[in-house]
């Protein structure tokens, strides 16, 4: 019974040690998110709402009331490829790809829809 008991509490503590790693981490990436934000806001001097990032790696940062959410769509996949290249060049995580919206004051996306980044090869 004491045997049973010990294995009980010994796989309990383990269990508990790994949802406290994946929470430390979980806050850890949370934070790294919200200084990429900062940083994309002061780099383009615009407002950004979101930046996120899905298990399977894809970002897709969200800029709010964007001078660019009338402007064409060369325009905003010159915004999208270098928002991308500065992700690339700011973020320590690896991230398969960079997608760029622009959303209005009330959270919907406006006209265009998204663009995805493609920054230029380091060589």
């Amino acid at each position: 019974m004491g045997r049973q008991l010990a294995r009980v509490v010994l796989i309990a503590t383990l269990f508990a040690s790994c949802q406290g790693e994946k929470f430390a981490e979980g806050r850890l990436m949370f934070r790294e998110l919200l200084a990429l934000r900062d940083q994309i806001a002061k780099e383009f001097q615009e407002k950004v709402v979101d930046v996120s990032v899905t298990k399977d790696e894809r970002m897709t940062v969200k800029f709010i009331n964007s001078p660019l959410s009338s402007g064409s769509g060369e325009a905003k996949q010159q915004r999208a490829d270098a928002v991308a290249a500065f992700v690339a060049g700011n973020y320590k995580r690896t991230v398969s790809s960079v997608s760029i919206q622009f959303v209005s004051q009330d959270g919907t996306a406006a006209d265009g829809g998204t663009f995805i980044g493609r920054p230029t090869p380091k060589t």
